[in-house]
């Protein structure tokens, strides 16, 4: 069986193109989608002491609480959880995620592996987040959390 010069050039582009269609395809599989931190209306801002405390500290947050629905496949069991992110606050351009401490899960702020555990799925959900704020209304502090990766 023998090939004319045409059929063997469109092959070549044929395979040139299909591999390239598979390192797009791939590459986009890969990506993170891209999550805006969301800014409210300024009449809808929140308040309370956590607001107050983050103003006092420079912060300005621009929302509240946001529910992020998860849904988790165990074997073949659907599981269904959320994560909740309690403001947005923004300092000297930067965004930032907040977190509240809770007195019934407490959060050891002198250990990093405590602060990982309680904090990194915060700081790696939003691309565009500079860290997290930790509150501590009882102690009345605000600790501003940032993770380096070493991959």
């Amino acid at each position: 069986m023998s090939f004319s010069g045409d059929a063997v050039v469109l092959l070549l582009v044929v395979f040139a193109l299909a591999i390239w269609g598979m390192y797009l395809f791939r590459r986009w599989l890969r990506e993170k989608p891209d999550i805006p931190v969301p800014v409210s209306d300024p009449e809808h801002r929140p308040s309370g002491e956590a607001v107050e405390l983050l103003a006092e500290h420079g912060y300005e947050v621009v929302h509240g609480k946001v529910k992020i629905p998860i849904t988790v496949h165990k074997d073949e069991q659907k599981l269904t959880s959320a994560l909740f992110v309690d403001y947005f606050a923004r300092r000297d351009d930067k965004m930032y995620a907040v977190k509240l401490g809770r007195s019934r899960k407490p959060m050891d702020s002198a250990a990093g592996s405590s602060i990982r555990e309680h904090l990194l799925v915060y700081a790696l959900l939003y691309d565009n987040t500079a860290g997290v704020l930790y509150v501590d209304t009882d102690k009345r502090q605000v600790h501003k959390i940032r993770f380096e990766l070493e991959l």
